[in-house]
Parts: structure tokens; sequence; C-alpha cells
């Protein structure tokens, strides 16, 4: 029997081991007023998140529920395009695409094989560029508009978290008023098209992009981008932090909802908040108790709070916050995990909202989500400053025997 040696039977060529391509992350204004944030990537694919800067924090009151309203007509067409071309466009290319919005933000959410970035970013800019040629298109979507309204009405915990917005900047504030018109019947398409002149304009469009490079980003960007109107750039929402008291009695079969929150500083000051939120779940999660800790975030600021099923589980939050206060235990795994998610999220399919959200609230990419410079002194400070602030405080249900406004804040202290 002969013997092979290994690499005889099964030869192995010279291989000359290549380094990995460098990952780069650039951002850029470009001469039309329109910004870029792209990561530079060896992946197969691209995917793009179109956000136009007009959420519903940009609505008046007679245009309340608009934004939202844009967002589910995302692809319907525009004056010269069908819906239907625009869609067909899209999908013989073999892209994914989605729409939504949110109080800062309507987003064209596309994914697409890279070597159709280009004609995906023509087709995605021409839907941005203009409403459907007539009204009837617009008056057609108002019922798929009207399914968002259907299951917001079922949905407690999305009810409790706009009124714990509107308890911690006042109703008629941009961050504290609906994104849902009052009645979407009464919301007029004039009104509509009026809000969409004024905020879908190249001033208030940033596109973020994994998979491509700068370059070609602003070259397709720079080719395509004037068929959408001039215009400056929006002012980015923002409303003082007021706290204050909403409840609304409501049936949900004698139970309620309650929400605590606090608000956030803007930019690295609002990591040590981050690492708070995730230490205080952690605790609340080992006592299994029914309530989650949640936080938030916008281009300025944000909130840290939690939604309760009982004044039980409230006081444990409360008192959770007093404990890190005096004391704060070890955070060193909490930051580690936290960091870890972070760069997780940006290398994988949610990356363009991790460089769309560290764009708009001028942060790096990178850095926006690195906890591990936060010290636990840092923890400390912002639990005692939640504590000596003036709360939001919603309720949501069965409102007798819930602690009153004092009453919580005397909790709190």
């Amino acid at each position: 029997m002969t013997t092979s040696v290994l690499t005889e039977e099964f030869p192995i060529p010279n291989l000359t081991p290549q380094p990995a391509s460098a990952v780069t992350i650039k951002s850029n204004v470009l001469e039309s007023g329109m910004q870029s944030v792209s990561r530079d990537t060896t992946s197969a694919f691209v995917s793009f998140k179109f956000a136009v800067l007009g959420g519903s924090s940009a609505e008046s009151k007679a245009s309340k529920g608009a934004a939202h309203f844009l967002s589910t007509a995302a692809f319907a067409g525009n004056n010269s395009s069908s819906g239907m071309k625009i869609v067909n466009d899209l999908e013989s290319l073999g892209a994914t695409f989605q729409s939504y919005s949110d109080k800062e933000k309507i987003v064209y959410d596309v994914k697409v094989l890279a070597d159709k970035a280009e004609p995906v970013i023509a087709t995605v800019l021409s839907a941005i560029a203009s409403p459907p040629h007539a009204s009837y298109i617009l008056e057609e979507l108002r019922g798929n508009a009207q399914l968002d309204y259907n299951r917001f009405a079922v949905d407690t915990s999305a009810q409790l978290r706009e009124l714990v917005h509107e308890a911690a900047f006042g109703e008629a504030s941009a961050l504290g008023s609906s994104q849902f018109a009052t009645n979407l019947k009464k919301l007029s398409l004039a009104e509509t098209l009026q809000f969409r002149a004024a905020n879908f304009v190249r001033g208030n469009v940033v596109v973020a992009a994994n998979g491509i490079s700068q370059d070609r980003l602003n070259g397709a960007l720079n080719k395509y981008s004037s068929v959408i109107p001039a215009g400056k750039a929006s002012a980015p929402a923002s409303s003082a932090f007021v706290g204050g008291e909403v409840k609304v009695r409501t049936d949900l079969d004698g139970s309620s909802r309650l929400g605590l929150a606090f608000a956030v500083p803007a930019g690295d000051a609002g990591k040590a908040y981050s690492v708070l939120n995730a230490l205080v779940s952690s605790k609340l999660a080992a006592q299994q108790l029914c309530c989650s800790a949640y936080i938030q975030s916008f281009s300025k600021g944000g909130l840290m709070g939690v939604e309760a099923a009982t004044t039980q589980h409230l006081e444990a939050y409360v008192a959770e916050l007093k404990n890190i206060a005096t004391k704060c235990p070890d955070i060193e795994i909490i930051k580690q995990k936290l960091t870890l998610e972070h760069f997780l999220t940006l290398e994988g399919a949610c990356s363009t909202s991790v460089l769309l959200n560290a764009h708009l609230r001028g942060q790096g990419p990178q850095s926006a989500g690195d906890m591990r410079g936060v010290t636990a002194a840092e923890v400390s400070a912002a639990a005692a400053a939640a504590l000596k602030s003036a709360p939001a405080y919603a309720v949501l249900g069965a409102t007798a025997g819930t602690p009153s406004y004092g009453a919580l804040t005397n909790m709190m202290k």
C-alpha cells in the first residue's frame, strides 16, 4: 500500500493572502444642498435610506398626520410616472423597498445588488421629486394610511408612549404632538401637498448608504438630484423638555398602563443614560417584573423611561435609579455588550439606520454607540439628575388609584 503525503494527493496552490479592504465612512454636503453619508464595504449589495427631514414635528395643526400619510404614498408616483411604473422599475432591478415616517423624517428604505445602485438612486429621487400627478391617487391611499391608525388604536404601548411625549414636551410642541391626525378623513389633500412642497426639497434630503463608496454615491446624487426642487434644509426639530402629567381614562378591562420618562441630553453626554437604561433593565429583568425600560433618541436629545403595569413596578424602577445614584455597580460587562451590539448593527442589515441617526445627531457612526468610555460616576450622576428633575408621567386606562404627580415626585426623593 502506497502512502501519500496529504499535499501530494491534494496539492495546495501558492496563495498570497490579501488584506481585507479598509471600511471607510464618509459624509458630505453636496452643492445641491443634499447630504450624504456612506460606509464603503465589499458587500455584494447596497442598502439605502433616503430621508426627507420633515416628520410629524414639522407639521402645523392643519397638516397634522401629513408626514405619515405621505410615507404610505412614497412610491405612488410622481408628476410624470405612475406608481406602477416606479414600483415596476424598482422590482425589475431586484430591489426590495419600504417606507415609513417618525417625528423627524420620512424614509425611503431600499436594498439592491451593488451593480444596480445607480438606477435605484435615480428612481427613488424621482419618487421624492414630486407627488402623484392626480389628487385622486392620494385619496385612494387614505385607506392604506388608515390601517396604521387602526393598529395604533389597539396598541396600548404605542398610545402610552405618545402620552409620555405629550407630558414631556407639551401637546402642541414639535416632539410632543401625535404623529397621527385626530381624524384622517379630515386631513385635507391641499394641506398635505402644501406640507410636501415645503419639506421635499434638496436641502432636506439626507441619503445614508452602506456598501457603496462616497464618490460613487455622490456622483449619482449629483447626476439625478436636479429633479428635486431646490430649497434649504429646515432647522432640526427640537422641543424643550417641560415635564408634567397626562392621564387618559379608557377601558382596558380595569387595568392601567403607567409611563415615566426623563430628559436625555444630546450627543456624547447622553451615553451615560444609555448605560443607565441598560443597567436598570437588567435589574428589573432579574426581578421578573412586568415593565419595560427604554431609551429614545432624537437629533437633539431624547427620553429615558419605563412602561409599567402597576404602581409597584414603577416604584421598583425608581428604587433602582436611587440605588445607582447612590452607588453604581460594575458596568464593564454592560458597556461591552452595548458597544458590541452597536458594531454588530453597524455591520449588519440595519447599518443604514446607524449611519443616518448618527449623522442627524452630529456624531460619528462608529463612536455614537461606543460606550467603553462611560464611567460609573457618570452613570450615577445621570441617575441622580433624573431623580432631581420634573419627569414626564402618563397613565392610560383606569386612572383611579394611580399615583398623582405630587406622589410620584415624592417617590423620587
